[in-house]
């Protein structure tokens, strides 16, 4: 009986793509092959609406399952033995992969791409269940089993797994275009991101920082965030912008209740000159409807004004528990919950401003004469690169000044 290990990988919206699926699964293949880089495997391809990636060590299983879990656009991936499609070696195998394994229930899931094979998916399922149910002496149990023997058919070959993971699904990054996304070291702006690279966006970062009224810390909160959102999509870069001189000059001018709107507004027209010179169309924020004084839906339309582009928001709706829970997910919140001093909380006065009237933001901002600041914070902006941790090419962490 010849056996090879491989993984099979299933995708998850792109099976809704139509005409242009093709270069959706391109695109896939080819995050997998830079998020698998360093581990062993001969070949990453495309075969029925899967996609197999064949040489692997079937020893490090976990180390690809990590990888795989990081690769946006995957549904699940499965280890799986693969065999010609003769039902006798299908049921000596899956027998095999289930010896010294603890379980109590099982269920056999086959599905057959093709349908010149002799036996329905059911019948597979039944002949498969029987032979393990007299190996092992276990109740089948459709629902909720704690063993999912997964057996697949394609194109003349059987797969034989159980091993399952799970991926985040949505689309590949690199598939959306670009965004800039305006990130601190608090909890939600990391999360925010994250569900735009879900949707395939390809991220570059800016950090706004008021060192050195602040320390350094949410600085370095950010370095570890980024690492992290790194493994979605192998590469990112971050502006570090300084905006303390920015600030100073607010609130030497404009009425304290105010403070929070002009910096953000500020944040936002610097990020937009970024975007702007990097060919970007969108912004991103982490912000979430109500709840902090500067969310509430009139700062929000006060703030956005100060945009040239649109500003997605993907939390606006999710309540914190929500947002709490994919930040301990992805392993972003432990970071986000270090101390650390944001360049707009150390800065909040007593009683901020909840319904701002767009009209007196607009005439209190003209009232400050910026020169060059703005310019002059770019100019100064310290840029990053990070790479994901464990990619063959080690993380250049390069620092460099942004060009005039």
């Amino acid at each position: 009986m010849t056996e090879a290990f491989c993984i099979l990988i299933h995708y998850h919206e792109i099976a809704l793509k139509g005409k242009n699926r093709s270069w959706f699964e391109r695109r896939l293949i080819k995050n997998i092959k830079r998020q698998l880089s360093g581990l062993p495997f001969t070949k990453v391809q495309l075969n029925a609406a899967r996609i197999f990636c064949f040489g692997i060590d079937e020893s490090m299983w976990n180390d690809y399952a990590q990888r795989l879990k990081k690769v946006m656009g995957i549904k699940h991936a499965i280890l799986m033995t693969q065999v010609k499609d003769d039902i006798d070696t299908i049921k000596s195998v899956a027998a095999a992969q289930l010896k010294g394994l603890e379980f109590s229930s099982f269920r056999v899931s086959a599905r057959r791409q093709y349908k010149d094979f002799h036996l329905s998916s059911q019948e597979i399922n039944i002949m498969v269940g029987q032979h393990l149910q007299s190996t092992y002496l276990k109740p089948v149990k459709l629902k909720n089993a704690d063993m999912d023997v997964v057996i697949e058919l394609v194109k003349g070959m059987a797969y034989i797994g159980h091993e399952r993971i799970y991926g985040f699904g949505g689309l590949p990054v690199k598939t959306s275009e670009q965004a800039i996304s305006m990130i601190s070291s608090g909890i939600d702006s990391p999360v925010s991101s994250f569900e735009m690279l879900k949707r395939g966006v390809e991220l570059t970062y800016v950090h706004f920082h008021s060192a050195p009224a602040t320390s350094r810390q949410s600085i370095q909160n950010v370095e570890e965030i980024l690492t992290v959102l790194a493994g979605f999509q192998i590469q990112c870069r971050v502006y570090m912008v300084p905006l303390l001189e920015i600030q100073q000059k607010i609130m030497a001018v404009a009425p304290n209740k105010l403070w929070v709107i002009l910096f953000r507004r500020a944040m936002i027209k610097i990020a937009s000159m970024i975007a702007e010179q990097l060919d970007i169309p969108a912004l991103i924020s982490g912000e979430s409807v109500g709840q902090v004084a500067s969310q509430t839906l009139s700062n929000i339309r006060a703030t956005a004004d100060a945009a040239d582009r649109p500003i997605l928001r993907p939390l606006a709706g999710l309540n914190k528990e929500d947002i709490i829970r994919i930040a301990e997910k992805i392993g972003t919140y432990e970071i986000s919950i270090e101390p650390y001093d944001d360049c707009c909380s150390f800065f909040v006065p007593i009683h901020p401003e909840t319904k701002a009237d767009l009209e007196i933001v607009r005439k209190t901002e003209a009232n400050i004469d910026f020169g060059e600041m703005f310019a002059t914070a770019l100019k100064d902006a310290e840029i990053k690169t990070f790479e994901h941790p464990d990619y063959v090419r080690k993380s250049i962490n390069r620092l460099e000044k942004v060009s005039d």
